[in-house]
């Protein structure tokens, strides 16, 4: 379930409460790590870790992130804002202990997405998670609007060891086809178990056009909740593919075969988010 709630100094309402009996579940399942996961202006996933027995620091008083990187760019080069991106005055990172889940395709971690405040106990303006929640619960309020929302993740596995960091798809075949799904069948159905394991529902995975791509749909859930599945799914997708020593790729012209189909996946992305 998505916490509502603002965080604050100290915890969310119930915080404190809860967050003890979470530590000794994730203890005793095996867990020894938790990752707090964001999205940055550039689309990046930004992560800070902290060991479980920490979880209930970092639930009432977060954990210290520069907001500085509210103008990092996707290659990390930074750029200056007269309102965001200063080094100075670390922002805290609270977890939704409500959306945090224990990772199948990374045995001993956690997962849990935040919300970023500032040392004065503000919202950070830069939070994107924040901002769709406070839209969300607005839209409730005054016009009593519910939304649902579903993201479709797109990829392409790719080689791993390829010399000078080429990307080399890890499959290759008709579009839609069968050759690709056998291929790469053992790793998908470890997607498989894994998104069921972390109560991620699939409608389906298949192999799109471009070699080595392929797309899974999930369902739908309140858009923070979808926002935050998305980061979870692409997250397991990463996780799972190196396990089975493969590599992958978001962004669509990912080798020269596939810059073709660019324009088209690119516009697909822009329509699902």
């Amino acid at each position: 379930m998505t916490t509502l709630a603002d965080p604050v100094p100290g915890g969310r309402p119930g915080d404190p409460e809860r967050v003890a009996a979470l530590t000794a579940e994730l203890t005793a399942r095996g867990v020894h790590g938790v990752v707090l996961a964001y999205v940055d202006t550039a689309g990046v996933c930004r992560v800070k870790t902290v060991p479980t027995a920490r979880l209930e620091a970092a639930a009432a008083w977060g954990v210290g992130m520069s907001p500085v990187f509210d103008t990092f760019l996707a290659d990390d080069s930074i750029v200056t804002t007269d309102v965001l991106g200063s080094p100075d005055g670390d922002l805290r990172l609270y977890p939704d202990l409500g959306r945090l889940v224990v990772l199948a395709g990374q045995p001993g971690w956690a997962w849990a997405p935040v919300d970023r405040i500032t040392q004065d106990g503000e919202p950070h303006p830069g939070c994107s998670r924040t901002f769709l929640r406070r839209t969300v619960a607005r839209a409730a309020e005054e016009h009593g609007l519910a939304f649902r929302a579903a993201v479709e993740v797109e990829w392409t596995f790719g080689l791993d060891g390829t010399p000078d960091g080429e990307f080399v798809p890890a499959v290759s075949g008709p579009a839609y086809g069968a050759v690709r799904q056998v291929g790469l069948s053992d790793c998908t159905a470890d997607l498989y178990a894994a998104f069921a394991a972390q109560g991620v529902d699939v409608d389906q995975i298949h192999p799109e056009y471009a070699a080595g791509q392929f797309e899974v749909s999930v369902g739908a859930l309140d858009p923070v909740a979808a926002a935050d599945r998305s980061v979870l799914v692409r997250q397991t997708i990463r996780a799972v593919a190196r396990r089975h020593g493969l590599r992958v790729s978001f962004s669509p012209p990912s080798s020269p075969r596939a810059s073709a189909t660019a324009a088209i996946c690119t516009c697909r992305a822009g329509a699902t988010g």
